[in-house]
């Protein structure tokens, strides 16, 4: 038998210090353990595979369904399975979940609160809307010294004695009257937002506040209430005043508890008779006559007098309702018009908020709306009796979408990702995510009978901690609902809330929520799904503190490779954007059915020439979303990972806001791209649809190289529109569209643009939008030190031989900054010409005039060295308008990290205010634009910025020995890398 020979001797494992626990060091010695030459991308696949075992285990993530029996977690689990405390420990991220039901709870947890979006939204704008009420009551009831009385009589006289005058003041005293029933819970945190802009506004001399169902409906006049008030603020001595110093305004959505009840109405006429009242009613006007407000509306104009009381308020009866309310048999003789009492009615709008006003102060002689209130003499139809039969989910969603707004289907298909929502969350995702979303909006989506609203009880887990009610979906609403929300917003939603929850941790509204925690109190119901994943470093700053167990190394990179697989679930090869044609009149056919014609056949030709995986997207355009479904959110997304661009020229184009703000953002992508790769990227393939003149194209149209001609005559004369309705040139219009599919696919084959999420089309601005007149070009000037000056010390891979060649961003960036701010500059439609600090210095000594906005990129370091800083001190004493600064510093550089205290001080000693932005836009880039994308995203706000403040010199300009003004506040220092505060 033939000697065998003996296996290698297995080496010993390599001893690898713990370094107190660091998961990569025990990831390393375990595989140095295992004896065999693994390279780099073993390792990888080897902790790709440990993750997902883990990652995937359906006992760990698997939510239970509904109504299935929840685990028993003290139960034996028998033997090799992982205790469900365990499984806690070792997760990467902790999923935030909403108030939990007692009973049921399968998973331990803890309690905590994290911040909660705005409740009311616009409020600035309808703190601008009471700007009418602000007018001032001449005789106050405070004196001031009369100078004038007193200098006159002491001229008269000879002997100063003080005059004095009654002192002005704001007209009315405010009482908020804030109805608490069942229903109005849902409004609790509108109702005290609302109070906060009101007391902010300064338009009221006091602000009270009162309860509905506890405040007398008549003020009780007699001795001791003081002359002309009463017990309740409303009553005078003798006859009520035609201009009472008294307003009150009532929040109620009248649907049930004092909204609902005979008394509640009586309570309302009487504060009305007394003072000037008015209704605030959260939900959309359209469907306040299906709750208690279903009274006759009328529109009610102002009096000859500001500040009058509602009867005097000017109004007409309309027919139908003379009929339906007929005086009972006990009533008093009398004028059946003088029982109507009319009451204004407004939305949470600034629109409505204003008109109100401005009818109140008779400052809108087309007034506002309102309802009569009908007095005691008077007897209304008998309400119908109510549905008792149940509803049927299918019915109620179908009837949701077709008759809600669309911010309203929006909303309640986001929300369709939850079972439960507290309300909180819900003004978190309208904030978030439906931005346009009005207080309207969201009460119609709340009333529109897709959720079951249940109060918190005492002792049922988080929601009992704040208080307030669960929105809890209809049984089957979800699963008609599910199929609009795709898996793009879905993700997004999970991905927005979690970077909300961790950018506002010391925000002060909070609300409700459970995280996991094997130590925890609580309980988790098992049909529950978190709507956020909270890091150890967010439940720290939300002073919760780090959950018990850490996260593996093995679970963290896989949670990062799948949720970049996430999120570029697909590519299209082009991007179609064109000009809607809209409907004239009447007139039912589709104005826009070609284009989709045209787009059916070129996605066609393209899918024929590449191979593409069954269900993978060809092209895009935009008449594919669904209801509900986010129309910025989606473009954004497919903005930022279409291959090509095709736009479609015609007349229209060139005018059309959307189509420019389409073109801006995809050619962001190409000046990232190339500043990455130092190579031009062109990835736009024009097509004609009727043909436009060169003159009339803007500057980044005229750039491009195309020639129409080449795709043939007729094509070059009448585009594509012209062949698509001339039935006699069907082999030219395919010919066109084969040739438009094959530069398509060429392109998208040979140029690469990166999808690195950093188009946002809500924020981009317009390609097709010039600032520039013929003289008034804009200038872009470096302030940052060479290789020859820099400061000892400083690192100089940032630096060339000139100023210019400053690159800030390397390695991430391979060109220099100027030369990427000129290239986004130029695709804003401005002509840009390059310009040096010295110049600019020379040409200020000779006094020569300013011939167009300037914008500098400063290097924080550039005012340690002398030279630079006397330039901008001489620039600033020059005090010309439209000069916008921005500061560029790279997030890696620790150098400046380390010194930032030491660099913004010496910024803010030497730049003026005026350079900041004359709108305030800027305001953070003084802090330092830590990452390319962030200074691609200041460049077309400081084109604005420079523009505006340029071209309003002449109402801007102080004059030559005006002092220079006082420097600007500085704002909160912000770490590179955090997050940027939202303007």
């Amino acid at each position: 038998m033939p000697d065998v020979p003996a296996p290698p001797p297995v080496p010993p494992p390599v001893p690898v210090p713990d370094r107190d626990g660091d998961p990569l060091a025990a990831v390393t010695g375990a595989l140095h353990g295992l004896g065999r030459g693994l390279d780099g991308l073993s390792i990888a696949e080897l902790i790709w595979l440990a993750a997902t075992a883990g990652q995937h285990d359906p006992a760990a993530s698997a939510p239970t369904a509904p109504g299935a029996p929840a685990p028993d977690a003290a139960a034996d689990p028998g033997p090799g399975a992982v205790d469900a405390r365990e499984r806690i420990g070792r997760r990467p991220g902790l999923g935030v979940y909403g108030p939990s039901a007692p009973g049921g709870a399968s998973l331990p947890a803890r309690e905590m609160s994290v911040p909660r979006g705005t409740a009311l939204p616009r409020a600035r704008e309808l703190a601008r809307a009471l700007r009418p009420l602000r007018r001032v009551w001449p005789a106050g009831r405070s004196a001031r010294l009369d100078v004038g009385e007193t200098v006159a009589g002491y001229a008269r006289s000879g002997e100063l004695l003080p005059a004095f005058r009654p002192a002005p003041e704001r007209w009315f005293d405010l009482t908020v009257v804030l109805d608490r029933s069942a229903t109005m819970a849902v409004w609790q945190d509108t109702g005290a937002e609302l109070l906060k802009v009101l007391a902010s506004t300064g338009a009221f001399r006091t602000l009270r506040v009162r309860e509905a169902a506890s405040w007398p409906p008549v003020a009780a006049t007699g001795p001791g209430t003081g002359a002309g008030t009463g017990a309740a603020g409303l009553g005078y001595a003798g006859a009520p005043s035609p201009r009472p110093r008294r307003l009150v305004l009532v929040f109620s959505d009248c649907v049930s508890g004092a909204g609902g009840e005979r008394a509640f109405w009586d309570r309302l006429r009487g504060w009305a008779a007394a003072a000037p009242t008015v209704l605030v009613n959260p939900l959309p006007s359209r469907i306040w006559r299906h709750s208690g407000l279903d009274l006759p509306a009328v529109r009610v104009t102002p009096p000859g007098a500001p500040g009058a009381r509602n009867p005097a308020l000017r109004f007409a009866v309309p027919p139908l309702a003379e009929q339906a309310y007929g005086p009972s048999e006990d009533a008093p003789s009398g004028g059946h018009r003088d029982a109507w009492l009319p009451l204004p009615v407004v939305g949470l709008t600034p629109r409505a908020v204003s008109r109100w006003a401005r009818t109140l102060m008779r400052g809108d002689p087309d007034g506002c709306e309102a309802v009569l209130l009908p007095g005691p003499g008077l007897t209304g139809p008998v309400p119908a009796a109510p549905d008792e039969r149940p509803a049927d989910a299918t019915q109620l969603a179908e009837a949701f979408l077709r008759r809600a707004s669309t911010p309203a289907v929006r909303l309640a298909v986001l929300c369709s990702a939850y079972p439960q929502l507290y309300t909180g969350l819900l003004h978190v995702i309208r904030q978030e995510l439906v931005p346009e979303a009005s207080a309207a909006d969201l009460a119609e989506m709340v009333v529109g009978g897709l959720f079951l609203v249940e109060a918190q009880e005492a002792g049922t887990g988080a929601g009992a901690a704040l208080g307030g009610p669960v929105l809890r979906f209809r049984e089957g609403v979800r699963a008609h609902l599910a199929p609009r929300l795709g898996a793009r917003d879905a993700l997004r939603t999970r991905e927005v809330l979690t970077r909300f929850v961790a950018a506002h941790a010391a925000a002060p509204g909070r609300f409700p929520a459970l995280v996991p925690d094997a130590a925890g109190g609580a309980g988790i119901a098992p049909e529950l799904e978190p709507f956020a994943r909270a890091s150890d470093r967010t439940l720290r700053d939300l002073g919760a503190g780090a959950a018990s167990g850490s996260a593996s190394l093995a679970s963290r990179v896989v949670l990062s490779a799948t949720g970049w697989v996430e999120r570029s679930p697909s590519r299209p090869y082009f991007f179609l954007s064109y000009a809607h044609t809209p409907r004239l009149g009447s007139h039912a056919t589709d104005s826009n059915r070609w284009v989709k014609r045209f787009y059916r056949d070129l996605c066609d030709e393209v899918s024929a020439l590449v191979n593409l995986p069954a269900g993978a997207a060809v092209g895009f355009m935009d008449d594919q979303m669904e209801a509900g479904e986010g129309w910025a959110e989606r473009l954004s997304d497919v903005l930022s990972t279409c291959r090509v661009l095709v736009p479609l020229y015609s007349p229209r184009y060139f005018t059309s806001e959307s189509c420019g703000k389409e073109w801006y953002a995809f050619a962001q992508r190409s000046v990232f791209q190339r500043a990455r790769d130092d190579e031009p990227v062109q990835a736009v393939v024009p097509a004609v649809w009727v043909p436009v003149p060169p003159g009339q194209m803007p500057r980044p149209a005229q750039q491009l190289h195309f020639d129409s001609s080449s795709f043939g005559e007729r094509y070059a004369t009448d585009g594509l529109y012209g062949l698509i309705q001339l039935r006699g040139y069907p082999d030219e219009y395919r010919g066109v569209v084969n040739q438009l599919a094959v530069r398509i696919v060429g392109v998208a084959e040979s140029t690469r643009i990166e999808s690195d999420g950093a188009v946002d089309y809500r924020r981009a601005p317009s390609a097709f939008r010039s600032h520039a007149q013929a003289e008034e070009s804009l200038r872009i000037a470096v302030v940052a030190p060479t290789l020859h000056d820099l400061s000892q010390g400083r690192d100089p891979r940032y630096y060339g031989a000139s100023p210019d060649r400053w690159n800030p961003y390397q390695p991430e960036s391979r060109r220099p900054l100027v030369d990427v701010a000129t290239d986004l500059a130029f695709h804003l439609n401005d002509q840009v010409d390059a310009s040096t600090l010295d110049a600019e210095v020379a040409r200020v000594e000779r006094s020569d005039p300013s011939t167009g906005p300037l914008v500098l990129l400063v290097d924080p370091w550039a005012l340690s060295v002398p030279r630079l800083r006397s330039a901008l001190i001489a620039l600033r004493e020059a005090r010309e308008p439209g000069t916008v600064v921005l500061v560029a510093s790279n997030r890696r550089d620790e150098q400046s990290h380390a010194a930032r205290t030491s660099l913004l001080d010496a910024l803010y000693s030497v730049l003026p205010a005026q350079w900041y932005g004359p709108h305030g836009h800027l305001s953070e880039s003084i802090r330092g634009l830590n990452t390319l994308e962030e200074f691609g995203a200041a460049v077309p706000r400081a084109v604005e910025d420079a523009y505006a403040a340029y071209l309003d010199r002449t109402l801007t300009d102080p004059p030559p020995d005006a002092p220079a003004g006082p420097p600007p506040q500085r704002p909160r220092l912000r770490e590179p890398g955090s997050t940027p505060e939202p303007e």
